[in-house]
This record gives C-alpha cells, sequence and structure tokens, in this order.
C-alpha cells in the first residue's frame, strides 16, 4: 500500500541554483522535501488572490533533455495542474537587464539538416498554454507584479513582455557568432536565447491537461556581457522572472474539478497491542505512522506498504495530560512519564532504539505540539526543548490561569491562552495579547490552542467561539460564534484536539468526532470510524490519521 504523493498543484523547475532560491523565497513554509526516483522537489504552498496553491520545486540542470525528462516524471508523480519554467536567458533584441519575457512560444533553433551547402534549418516551434498565455498578457499589462520582487534591483525598473524566445544547448556569447546570425535570419521575433525551453514545452505538449509557461529573465545581452553578469545580473533577473510567475499563479482559480476535504482512503492499519488509556497519533519521518499507547508502548508502521515496523514496548504508567508526541522530522517519540520526560530514539526503520530520562518538576506537563522541538510548562514557564537530549532551549513565561499552550514546529512561535486571552511569543518580537471570550471567564476546560507548524496562524476555541488569528499582523481570519448544541460539544478539554494548517484552515477532535470549523453555518464533520482518540496532521498537509479506542488506525488523503 503505498499513500498518495504530497499534492502539488504547480510544479516549478529551474536550471541553477540561483534560480531555484528566487523561486522559493515565493513559498510558505514549513518547505518539505520528496524525492521522485532520486529527484529531490522541495514542497511548500503560496497563497493566490482565488486559491492556495501547493508548489513543489525542482533544479533540472541546464539542458533541455534533462528539462523533458524531469517534467515526465513530475507530471506522472503530482499530476499538477500548471507547470512552469523559471530563471534567467540572454537578451536578444528589444530587451534591457531585468526585463521579463514570458514565451508565447519557442522555436528550436537546433533542428536541421547539415548538408554540403551548410546547415539547412528545419526549426519546430511548441506554444505555451493558451490560458497562461492570455493570463501572462494582463499580468505584463498591468505592472504591478513588479510589488512582488523580493529584492531592490541595481538601479532598474524592469519591464515584461509576452513574445517568442528560442532555445538550444548552445551559449549565445557574441552577436557576431554563427548561432547569433542564424537566429537574426530564422527567429527575428525572439527576444532572447535560452536552453531548456522547448524541452519543457515537448514534454508538456505530450501530457495532455497540464498548462505550461516558460518564464525568463534577462541576465546579459548578446551586446554587452559584462564580468558581473554572473553575480550580479543572474540573480537580479531571477528575482524578477520569479516575481512574473507568482503574480500570474496568483490571479488563477483553482480547477473546478479540485476536491476540498477528506479524500479516498490510503489505508487502514490494525494495532496488535491493547494497552488501554487514552493513544496518541503522530507522522514520523520516510512516511511512517506512529501510535504510543496509555502505557508509553510505541507502534509503527510504514505507509508505503501498510506493513508494521519494529516499535518499543511500554509498561510503566503516564503521567495525566498529553501523554505523548511524535517527532515528524526524526524516528523519536516523547512520553510523558510521572517524573520524567522519556525520549526514545529509533535507529531509522529498525527496531534498535535508546532511550533517554529528563527529570520533569511535579506541575510539568507535555505541550500537544511541536515538530523539530517538543516543550513543556509548568504554569510558570514554558521550555523549548531539543528532541535529541531534552536540554532546555528557550523559556517563556506563562500568564497566570494557563489553560492551554501550544508552539510552532520548530518552536519560534509559542502560544499560551487563559480563559480570556491568547498571549503570542514571537523570537526577537514582544508578546502580543489576542482577546478570545469564553462563557464563564473562569473555565478552563474547553479551550483549545494550535499554532499551524510554520507559525502563520495561531487558533483557539472556548466554550463560545472559534477564532484564527494571523500572527505578522494579529488580523482575524476566521471567526465562528458557536451554538448552544456546539458549546455543549466543547465541554471537557479530555480527548479534544484542535489543529491549524498552514492555509489558517481549523481541524477539530471533539467528543471523538473529527471535524473541520469555517464560516459555513454548520461545523461539517468529516469521515468517521467509531470515536477517535487523537489525530494528527502530515506536516507535507496532504495526509490525516487518527486511531479510535478500538485499535484501529485509519488514513485519509486531506485536500482541505
Amino acid at each position: 500500500m503505498r499513500p498518495k504523493t504530497p499534492g502539488a498543484d504547480v510544479v516549478i523547475f529551474t536550471a541553477l541554483g540561483k534560480e531555484s532560491a528566487a523561486v522559493l523565497d515565493h513559498l510558505e513554509g514549513p518547505l518539505t522535501e520528496h524525492e521522485v526516483r532520486g529527484a529531490l522537489f522541495e514542497l511548500g504552498t503560496f497563497t493566490g488572490d482565488h486559491a492556495t496553491w501547493r508548489v513543489a520545486c525542482h533544479e533540472t540542470g541546464e539542458g533541455s533533455a534533462a528539462a523533458a525528462a524531469l517534467v515526465e516524471r513530475a507530471v506522472a508523480e503530482f499530476e499538477p495542474h500548471h507547470i512552469f519554467f523559471v530563471g534567467i536567458a540572454g537578451g536578444l533584441k528589444d530587451v534591457k537587464l531585468c526585463d521579463v519575457v514570458a514565451a508565447r512560444h519557442i522555436y528550436d533553433y537546433e533542428r536541421g539538416k547539415d548538408e554540403e551547402e551548410g546547415f539547412q534549418a528545419r526549426f519546430t516551434t511548441h506554444l505555451s498554454t493558451f490560458a497562461l498565455v492570455q493570463r501572462a498578457q494582463s499580468v505584463a499589462r498591468a505592472e504591478t507584479w513588479r510589488d512582488r520582487i523580493r529584492a531592490p534591483l541595481p538601479d532598474r525598473t524592469p519591464r515584461a513582455y509576452v513574445k517568442p524566445l528560442a532555445a538550444g544547448s548552445k551559449v549565445v556569447a557574441s552577436e557576431r557568432s554563427a548561432t547569433a546570425r542564424l537566429l537574426a535570419r530564422h527567429c527575428g521575433d525572439a527576444l532572447a536565447v535560452e536552453m531548456e525551453g522547448h524541452g519543457f514545452l515537448q514534454a508538456a505538449y505530450v501530457n495532455a491537461g497540464v498548462g505550461a509557461l516558460v518564464v525568463r529573465g534577462i541576465s546579459d545581452l548578446l551586446s554587452d556581457k559584462g564580468e558581473d553578469n554572473d553575480d550580479v545580473w543572474q540573480p537580479a533577473a531571477s528575482r524578477c522572472a520569479a516575481a512574473f510567475t507568482f503574480e500570474v499563479l496568483s490571479k488563477l482559480s483553482a480547477p473546478p474539478g479540485r476536491r476540498q476535504g477528506l479524500g479516498g482512503s490510503v489505508g487502514e492499519l490494525r494495532r496488535t497491542r491493547h494497552t488501554g488509556g487514552q493513544a496518541t497519533i503522530g507522522f514520523g519521518p520516510e512516511h511512517t505512522a506512529v501510535v504510543i499507547g496509555g502505557d508509553g508502548s510505541i507502534e509503527r508502521w510504514d505507509l508505503k506498504s501498510g506493513e508494521a515496523v519494529p516499535g518499543a514496548p511500554g509498561g510503566a504508567e503516564l503521567r495525566l495530560g498529553h501523554q505523548a508526541i511524535a517527532s515528524p522530522s526524526r524516528h523519536s517519540v516523547a512520553i510523558a512519564r510521572p517524573s520524567s520526560l522519556e525520549l526514545v530514539h529509533f535507529e531509522g526503520m529498525t527496531g534498535e532504539h535508546r532511550r533517554r530520562s529528563v527529570p520533569l518538576g511535579r506541575d510539568e506537563f507535555l505541550v500537544t505540539s511541536g515538530g523539530t522541538v517538543l516543550a513543556t510548562h509548568d504554569g510558570h514557564r514554558l521550555a523549548v526543548r531539543d528532541f535529541g537530549d531534552g536540554r532546555v532551549l528557550r523559556e517563556v513565561p506563562c500568564a497566570r490561569g494557563l489553560a492551554a499552550s501550544a508552539m510552532s514546529a520548530d518552536g519560534g512561535v509559542v502560544a499560551l491562552a487563559t480563559s480570556n486571552k491568547v498571549h503570542v511569543h514571537r523570537l526577537g518580537a514582544d508578546p502580543v495579547p489576542l482577546d478570545i471570550r469564553n462563557r464563564l471567564e473562569i473555565l478552563k476546560p474547553g479551550c483549545a490552542l494550535s499554532v499551524a507548524p510554520s507559525g502563520k496562524y495561531v487558533a483557539c476555541a472556548t466554550f463560545r467561539e472559534l477564532r484564527v488569528w494571523r500572527t505578522a499582523d494579529r488580523s482575524i481570519v476566521l471567526h465562528r460564534q458557536f451554538s448552544r448544541s456546539e458549546s455543549v460539544d466543547a465541554l471537557g478539554a479530555q480527548g479534544m484536539r484542535l489543529i491549524c494548517t498552514d492555509e489558517g484552515k481549523v481541524l477539530w477532535l471533539r467528543r471523538g468526532l473529527l471535524s473541520e470549523v469555517t464560516h459555513r453555518p454548520e461545523i461539517r464533520h468529516l469521515e468517521q470510524a467509531g470515536r477517535y482518540q487523537d489525530f494528527a496532521l502530515h506536516p507535507d498537509g496532504n495526509l490525516l490519521a487518527a486511531v479510535s479506542g478500538t485499535g484501529l488506525v485509519r488514513t485519509w488523503e486531506w485536500n482541505g
């Protein structure tokens, strides 16, 4: 059994590291990696005017053949709606450094027949997708795409064009070269020359239904090949091409067939240890699911095959409160024992493991969230800890009357809630108090808190309402008042879990029922198989897992 590939609506290809850096600068993190038969893709999200896009970026290296092969591989793996090739080009005519050319079509200038009389050109041409060309024309006219350029340009105000490009394997370094004369004679309307675009569009052509566009920033001119082109103009031109591309993407609407919520079932797994008590579920690296039983026993599964992976036995009782957390970035689990924090580190997918014990204070509890780090709190301070040895990396003072706590995957954003306030602590910034209303101000149960893995959003639910704030500016992106029956469902913190995604969406486990909270009048319950004890969202944001009291572990695609 193999889980569905981490979702990617868009794949952006580049040839050089400078080009990739310019693209990745527009993606919201945390970035994740996905390998496709050795080819490494980096995935993040981009929020446009009409949709939030999951974007994969891959650096192909130079050359048309490599670009074509990797497009085939990516389209088969991700099934994206749009693909782009973004990077730099050499200007042939009518353009200046840092100008952008979106390819209406691309000439393969090397195709032809070499005869005794000389080379006879037989150029082929491939078109970018009509809808993307139309959108590129609109973006070029508006010129607001320049606002997306991530860093100042060296005394430039770039312009954008939707015109032909020429592509071939040669680096054209002189306007007097034989290739330059060939281009002038047969590709007179091409504004620039590059290397990968034709192979890219040819691969897109044979994959029906995938939109494709090539976007190039001008990093040098045939008449001006200065020594500073590589160091100065290549990064600057890459930033311009990336800015234009993401402005195009921001104006696109999500395809009508794009599903929301739960997709197909990825698998059902059966626990073998019946330990009683509250179970905790999480995702580990290398496509693994992890369940920690009520006695601290650890079970693991390989989601690619559905087979069990060696875990570890339990035995001793656990501390009250949230009792365990699995790391998504290392094969490690943290378990709260009555007087200590037990860290269990596995040697990859094997059963070999080592345990490390860190003393905990009498009133010190494990925080429900984290990732690359973990945290504990005792009502006076929250301690962000290293997942390897448990040492304290950072301390955050707790507000009086602490009801709930949560943090981002890297611990950079910490949220602490009382019955009517949420205090947000960000590294290098003053704490920010946010208001939240409750039925009775003295009530702590029913207050659930979550921080998005990237720290971009904070969500809090009380007996009365749910609010989601954007941490950068404290703006409210979701506010929902609960009905009386919904308030009753929120009674009691036992078995409650709130997860806020990097897109600001909210998933909530209440009384064993898994649901999504939106602006809609009714809270939407998701697929159930009994009452769930805990659930988790994969770091890639594309997979949900839940564990029930009957020992069943379920995983689904998540397209929220």
